[in-house]
């Protein structure tokens, strides 16, 4: 129904009123020279209908032949539009490049979608399909999927598939991202346990191999704590991959006498803008020269649907060295520093105790501290055999 419609307005058609005479005989002889009448009414001796331009044309017959007198009511359609406003050439003009840029919007890519990525950030997924042709404001006909598809995965080696899906005016990528293969020991290359750091031997425990070493043993780093070399039955050797864990107290110092570093401090800031539209940038001016460069763009935007118009803004910094630090911030730096030392160990060991100090001279802040902490110290250490 809607086409038939759509088919009527595009031809045009007549409202019109048939009066006097009679009603019956009119649509009966319209009816045999096959003119289209829709929407009959009738009001007292009125007959209302609706005709196309060519059966208004060839309603006379039928009107003498049933004494009716036919006059128009209106007439709609677009050519009745366009010949009531042939004067108006900036009106028609308008409404053609309307239509025109709405095809030509139609077959663009309006907004790009990802999904699946977890450690590929979206910038590189977008990056990787551009360089296939997959970006706003490519034309949609000039897409293939398949091949957008097998030139990001040649150039993103973490991909395992992608997924180009066209909707519309958007375009939507799914990926998957590949699952890393766990690592297994090596058990086939001949190797000693030794020693990573100084320390005094808690606990051995040996799984492959001979223990060199017990607890309370005192060992320098690079000392042999389980031995490759196994001594069979027959009293002849083999060579193993020997695996272990040697638990050792250690001990780890951290000292900082005040802030060395050169810091640097923004002197000016330089910015320009570009205007995006359809994936076309235009900038706004020339591009920013400085020491430290990056750049952000804003599109319009609703809850579902970004549109391709946005402004990107290009910074760049400019340093110089800034002024020695305050006594107060040259503490805080040197407690982030010790933090740092802190964290770290607390995350591979187990710190038993500490000697933490903190005082300040007239050459700065000093911070020193001892950790004593229990941690894994052995390291393999491949055994080479001379032919």
């Amino acid at each position: 129904m809607l086409i038939i419609r759509l088919l009527r307005f595009l031809k045009g058609y007549v409202c019109f009123r048939a009066e006097g005479g009679f009603c019956e005989r009119f649509v009966n002889l319209c009816t045999l020279r096959k003119i289209p009448l829709w929407d009959l009414r009738r009001q007292k001796d009125c007959l209302y209908a609706v005709t196309t331009v060519e059966g208004y044309k060839s309603i006379r017959f039928p009107a003498s032949r049933s004494g009716a007198r036919v006059r128009i009511i209106k007439k709609c359609g677009l050519p009745f539009f366009f010949n009531r406003n042939r004067q108006r050439r900036g009106l028609l003009i308008g409404i053609v490049a309307s239509a025109l840029i709405i095809l030509l919007l139609s077959g663009m890519v309006w907004d790009i979608t990802v999904e699946g990525n977890s450690r590929l950030s979206e910038e590189q997924v977008l990056q990787a399909f551009s360089a296939q042709g997959v970006k706003i404001g490519a034309r949609k006909s000039k897409i293939n999927p398949s091949e957008a598809e097998d030139g990001a995965l040649k150039a993103l080696p973490e991909l395992l598939w992608a997924n180009v899906n066209i909707k519309g005016s958007r375009v939507e990528i799914i990926i998957k991202e590949r699952t890393d293969a766990p690592e297994f020991p090596d058990t086939e290359t001949p190797c000693n346990i030794v020693a990573a750091e100084d320390a005094e031997i808690v606990s051995v425990n040996e799984k492959i191999g001979v223990a060199q070493v017990q607890a309370g043993d005192l060992v320098l780093k690079g000392d042999l704590l389980i031995s490759g070399v196994v001594e069979n039955a027959d009293r002849s050797s083999s060579l193993k991959s020997a695996r272990g864990e040697v638990y050792a107290v250690v001990r780890r110092g951290f000292s900082s006498d005040g802030c060395k570093e050169v810091f640097k401090k923004n002197k000016r800031t330089v910015n320009r803008y570009s205007l995006n539209l359809l994936g076309i940038e235009i900038p706004l001016g020339f591009k920013p020269q400085g020491e430290y460069y990056y750049k952000s763009s804003a599109y319009l935007s609703d809850e579902n649907v970004v549109l391709p118009l946005g402004v990107t803004r290009e910074h760049s910094y400019i340093l110089e060295n800034a002024e020695a630090l305050s006594p107060s911030a040259e503490r805080l730096y040197c407690l982030k520093n010790y933090a740092l030392f802190y964290m770290n160990n607390a995350k591979s060991s187990e710190i038993k105790s500490s000697r933490f100090s903190l005082r300040q001279t007239e050459s700065g802040t000093y911070i020193s501290d001892t950790l004593t902490v229990v941690c894994d110290i052995g390291k393999r250490s491949e055994i080479f055999i001379e032919n």
